[in-house]
Order: structure tokens, then C-alpha cells, then sequence
């Protein structure tokens, strides 16, 4: 790793954050929740692939090519839902490693706001309510920020 981006990583590391955040009872609770999230999509993940993957056999013939059309359509659907459900396991496995230490941020710190220098009070909060991790508990960002990040 060069030099300044070893400098970057520990600046983050050793960046503090306001007070707040999800207390130890809740980030357990939902580490529970983000476990059997990942478990569920792991299994599925492996069903589309398999799908995605699974080749129809058939010949080419006139009585076959709207079959294969449709073998090809359904293809092309489960790609696009592997790669959907991937990139929520990514999510996963952050907010998963945010509650194990393991990661530059604390878990509940939006990621935007974490990149700000302060804080305004009158700004969106840093902090991710508890409810929006209830709902979502890999997400990323302050309410704020992903109404924000959809607007665009």
C-alpha cells in the first residue's frame, strides 16, 4: 500500500465521531438480522447462478427457437437479480464488519456524513436512526442522504 494511502486509512481510523449511534443491544440484535439476511441471499444467490448458468440443451430447429428465446430471457432476469442481490450482500457483509470493528467506520455512521469535516445541527443527523436500521439494517446512509443519492 502506498505510503499516503496508508496515511488516508489511518487518518479514518483515527477520525472521531459525535456521540450516538445504535447501543451495543441493538447492533447485536441486528447483526442477528444481517446474518440470516446473508444466509437467505447466499442460497439464493447460488439458485440464480445455477439458473443463470444452466445451459438448455436444445437444438436450433424452427419448433425450438421460441423456447430458447424464452430460456434466454429468463437468463438474462436472473443475471440481473444475481447482481442486484450481490451488491446487498456487500452491503451486508459492510454493516456486518461496522458491528465486528473491522471496518474504517463505526455501524449506524451515515457514509456521507462521515466524510464531513463537521457537523451541522441544523444539517442531517450523522448518525442513522434506529428506526431506518430496524427497516434497513445494512443501509449505508442518513435519510437525508438517500432521498439525496435517489433524487440524483
Amino acid at each position: 500500500m502506498p505510503a499516503a494511502d496508508n496515511a488516508e486509512a489511518g487518518a479514518a481510523a483515527r477520525r472521531s465521531y459525535p456521540a450516538g449511534g445504535p447501543d451495543g443491544e441493538t447492533q447485536a440484535r441486528l447483526r442477528q438480522v444481517l446474518l440470516g439476511l446473508r444466509s437467505g441471499l447466499m442460497r439464493s444467490n447460488q439458485d440464480l447462478a445455477n439458473e443463470a448458468l444452466k445451459g438448455s440443451g436444445q437444438d436450433f430447429s424452427l419448433d425450438h427457437m421460441a423456447d430458447q428465446a424464452s430460456d434466454n430471457t429468463e437468463q438474462m432476469v436472473s443475471i440481473a437479480l444475481l447482481e442486484g442481490e450481490t451488491e446487498m450482500l456487500e452491503a451486508i457483509e459492510d454493516a456486518i464488519r461496522k458491528i465486528d470493528g473491522f471496518h474504517d467506520l463505526p455501524f449506524g455512521l451515515c457514509e456521507t456524513c462521515a466524510g464531513m469535516d463537521a457537523w451541522d445541527e441544523e444539517g442531517p443527523a450523522p448518525w442513522i436512526p434506529t428506526g431506518r436500521l430496524d427497516a434497513v439494517p445494512y443501509a449505508r446512509l442518513c435519510v437525508a442522504h438517500q432521498e439525496e443519492q435517489e433524487e440524483d
